[in-house]
């Protein structure tokens, strides 16, 4: 094995045995990046990190920390201890997750949260306490994406009054779902449109039953075919969220996003969550881990070209290693256009010389307002009959919003690749009550044995 190269950059991680902190570099190992590190007692840790084009030292969007933070907690331990949001921590909240149950229809092998059915004999949290929560979470966080999540949220029993709530709380509620009681009852759906809500997050691995039996213990393609068919009838947008593992779905991305043009502008866009090794998860290791280079290569081999990795910038909001954001006009025939001047998550390409708090504030902002346009059902063109006839830039609004699609990536880290400082630049947070908001990666982080870091068997009470 080729031997690594001199640091590029120094920084801190965790030893994926006993989760102590550690100096750690970044590193060059021939084509690929590593993040290296030694723990004194369980010994030397490298794992990749960015494998690929666009090269490592020419993705940078370099950010200052952000001002005016609400803190729930103090140092103490120092990160990732002290979660929630702490005096370290240099971002504000983009999304805030909301857990609404901890029980689930379905036991998936790779499930981070690690639900399991023991949640089902626990009640549910009432809605006017939930409500409270979500009252609290607006005024510590703002005006951001509220995700209902869970847990599988779509079980909780009034989840129509409890959506609209939120919609009068937050500029848009997300449902991150797989979909089975949408597809069992697809009146619900319509009632979460009624209700307010701006569009499902649809788990979505792949393109074959022999995927979802892998990923999810049993075969739902047709299952989640229903899913988008009954969010089209209720007037709700989908965008496909596959957990993507190396070697066992990595060759459907490109039929993926092929299907998922077909269904727009229902599909708004397939958002790929690269698999991490937390939780319950039975396909561990670094033979399945797949990089942002990596899986901008299989989008561009599978489209033929269509999609291409020059045409991915980092994103404004997180941390540069985080993500990336592709956006695109749809043409004739599905082929996808790069909308001209749109580079990662639509705040312009990086700029070293804008790096200033006031520049993290607003590439935040824009960020939050990219997210919506790019995920939110478009207005329906009016009808020729209609009494009024509808203004004119109204219409070219809905109409270019109509053929918009978005190919967007989320590289959430492990025990493995945890960098705290792409840590405290985490704007995707999660509430724990009775008061915290937790780094996404931060909290279901677990050590090599399955050790939590912060999520706790009743992290669920609020079920």
């Amino acid at each position: 094995m080729t031997e690594p190269g001199p640091a590029l950059s120094a920084t801190e991680s965790l030893c994926p045995v006993c989760l102590k902190v550690l100096p750690a570099e970044i590193r060059r190992r021939g084509e690929e990046i590593i993040l290296s590190r030694v723990c004194p007692e369980h010994g030397p840790w490298a794992e990749v990190i960015w494998r690929g084009e666009p090269a490592f030292e020419k993705w940078r969007r370099p950010k200052a920390a952000a001002e005016g933070i609400k803190r729930q907690t103090s140092h103490d331990r120092g990160c990732p201890f002290d979660c929630g949001i702490c005096p370290g921590h240099a971002q504000k909240s983009c999304a805030v997750l909301f857990e609404i149950t901890g029980r689930c229809n379905l036991k998936c092998p790779v499930c981070f949260a690690d639900v399991n059915e023991k949640k089902a004999e626990t009640a549910f949290t009432p809605l006017p306490a939930l409500l409270e929560q979500l009252r609290w979470i607006r005024r510590q966080a703002g005006a951001v994406v509220l995700q209902l999540s869970g847990g599988e949220p779509t079980l909780y029993p009034d989840l129509p009054s409890l959506v609209r709530e939120a919609a009068a709380l937050f500029p848009a509620v997300q449902l991150n779902t797989n979909g089975l009681r949408l597809a069992e009852k697809p009146a619900l759906a319509h009632d979460l449109a009624e209700a307010g809500l701006s569009w499902v997050f649809l788990q979505f691995d792949g393109v074959s039953d022999r995927v979802f039996e892998i990923m999810r213990g049993r075969p739902l393609l047709e299952k989640k075919k229903d899913v988008v068919a009954a969010c089209r009838e209720a007037g709700l947008s989908v965008v496909l969220t596959p957990t993507v593992a190396a070697g066992i779905n990595d060759g459907e991305l490109g039929e993926l996003v092929r299907l998922a043009i077909s269904w727009a502008p229902t599909v708004r866009g397939v958002h790929i969550q690269p698999m991490t090794s937390s939780g319950r998860n039975h396909l561990a290791g670094a033979a399945h881990r797949l990089t942002l280079p990596e899986t901008l290569s299989r989008l561009q081999e599978q489209t033929n070209g269509l999609v291409k990795p020059e045409q991915a910038s980092p994103p404004g909001c997180e941390h540069e290693r985080c993500s990336f954001h592709l956006r695109y006009r749809l043409t004739e025939g599905g082929v996808l256009a790069p909308l001209p001047g749109d580079k990662g998550c639509g705040c312009g390409p990086p700029d070293e010389a804008a790096c200033s708090p006031a520049e993290t504030e607003r590439s935040l902002r824009r960020s939050i307002e990219t997210v919506i346009r790019s995920w939110r059902q478009p207005a329906i063109p009016m009808a020729a009959n209609a009494q009024t006839a509808p203004d004119a830039f109204d219409e070219f609004i809905n109409k270019a919003s109509r053929e918009t699609f978005s190919i967007t990536a989320m590289a959430f880290q492990d025990v493995w690749t945890v960098d705290l400082k792409r840590l405290q630049g985490c704007c995707v947070h999660v509430f724990v009550p009775p008061a915290s908001l937790i780094p996404f990666c931060s909290f279901n982080l677990t050590s090599s044995d399955g050790r939590p870091l912060h999520r706790k068997p009743n992290d669920h009470a609020r079920i």
